[in-house]
């Protein structure tokens, strides 16, 4: 199972040096008497204040030389609200760039989303590319300029070379009021909430496990070490897995199921750009695993998104793409965590892609084979 490079990313929390790193800043500015807004977009490198490239007066009117605000929302004297929503997609600790994700940021205009998710800073190995980072869009009752600079001198600085601004038209009538972000009643789920809705299980249950999941842990709830295989995290089911020389990557474990219910697990697990995920195989006790191993692998002639195994209907298969199991995520993406709760073994699973919801499942073994979604848990992600 995984204990994945994730630690590294956290050596902040754990008090370890933290790596310099760019910082990055988002923010807006309307005018107090003219009917233009500006978004800009800076960065710097850490420990020093983000810089914000200056646009050409007869775009801006001047609002790029001002001083920051930290604003995500303004107002313009014609009574126009706006409101900006910044965010960096997931970042991965394998592939090139992956701890360099690209930055992107939402626009509301009168509580209509005019843009969304609209990249402003590359990443992913693209980020000190020939590719222009958007440095500012200047936002005017009928029409919006985006400004956007190539690499410097040298192609040795992202972001730092000529502007170029281009306009195009804005309707405001052409875009809906946006009713998640400005609901009808006003009321709105706070931002980073968890909910953990029951399925085969009581209410009652599935509130005690996210009560316990949510206890402080390195500063935050315990469930984000728990989703990330931690065994330190509470319930942490520690498998007595032994490795299988024969199968690389590959582990066993026998273990209870539950009291007096004995299984043998098959556990393979990934980390890297092809396999991100977890497979679990569980069988009747004692199963003679040698026979299966070769299957227990990708199948080359569907890419990689189908398993080579066929499983028997005393067996049960963790993974994704199954049917109550993530079924539109490929199995080499989804992840399952071994839980212990009143001596019943349960497998936390979550997708590799934190934007795919559900957050995360909590699945119950059958004895005769099969899982049972315990509980939905659903966390509350910004708007975009």
């Amino acid at each position: 199972m995984r204990q994945r490079l994730w630690w590294i990313l956290m050596a902040g929390l754990l008090g370890w040096p933290p790596a310099a790193h760019a910082e990055y800043g988002v923010e807006i500015v309307c005018s107090r008497t003219a009917n233009i807004a500006l978004v800009r977009f800076g960065w710097s490198e850490a420990g020093s204040p983000v810089a914000y490239r200056a646009l050409p007066m007869r775009i801006d009117g001047g609002l790029s030389h001002g001083r920051s605000q930290r604003r995500s929302e303004c107002r313009l004297p014609n009574g126009w609200k706006l409101r900006i929503r910044d965010g960096e997609m997931q970042g991965v600790a394998h592939g090139m760039g992956g701890a360099d994700p690209p930055a992107f940021f939402s626009l509301w205009v009168n509580r209509r989303r005019v843009l969304s998710r609209v990249e402003w800073k590359p990443g992913y190995g693209d980020s000190g590319s020939e590719k222009p980072w958007l440095v500012g869009l200047v936002i005017q009752p009928d029409r919006m300029s985006r400004c956007e600079a190539g690499p410097g001198a040298g192609e040795t600085e992202p972001g730092t070379g000529p502007i170029a601004c281009r306009s195009e038209r804005l309707r405001l009538a052409d875009h809906r009021i946006d009713r998640i972000e400005y609901p009808l009643n006003g009321r709105k789920w706070k931002e980073g909430s968890w909910f953990a809705d029951p399925v085969a299980a009581d209410r009652g249950f599935c509130a005690r496990y996210l009560r316990t999941m949510l206890k402080p842990m390195f500063g935050r709830p315990a469930i984000y070490s728990a989703l990330q295989g931690d065994e330190r995290a509470p319930l942490a089911a520690r498998l007595p897995k032994r490795p299988l020389p024969s199968t690389p990557g590959v582990e066993l474990a026998d273990t209870e199921i539950a009291p007096g219910v004995r299984r043998r697990l098959v556990l393979r697990g990934g980390s890297d750009h092809f396999f991100d995920g977890d497979l679990v195989l569980v069988l009747p006790p004692d199963t003679d695993v040698a026979p299966l191993l070769p299957s227990f692998d990708f199948d080359p002639k569907e890419a990689g998104d189908a398993l080579m195994l066929a499983p028997r209907r005393e067996w049960t298969l963790l993974a994704g793409g199954q049917r109550g199991i993530y079924p539109g995520v490929s199995p080499r993406y989804a992840h399952f965590v071994p839980q212990r709760i009143d001596g019943r073994l349960y497998f936390l699973a979550s997708p590799a892609n934190q934007e795919i919801q559900p957050t995360a499942l909590l699945l119950g073994l059958k004895p005769e084979g099969g899982v049972r979604r315990m509980c939905v848990i659903r966390r509350i992600e910004p708007h975009f």
